[in-house]
């Protein structure tokens, strides 16, 4: 992804919010990038 961000990649099938595994995962996911202070809020795109 180069500049443009990092994938992270929580489960090899299709992802959906209606399975509750999936749901708990990215849960998970979430709390631990928080902690680790890898989140920030969503940037626009430069428009030139």
């Amino acid at each position: 992804m180069e500049d443009k961000g990092t994938l992270v990649i929580l489960t090899p099938e299709r992802f959906t919010a209606s399975n509750p595994e999936h749901v708990a995962l990215a849960a998970r996911a979430y709390e631990l990038l928080d902690r680790a202070g890898l989140l920030r809020p969503l940037q626009p795109w430069p428009t030139s």
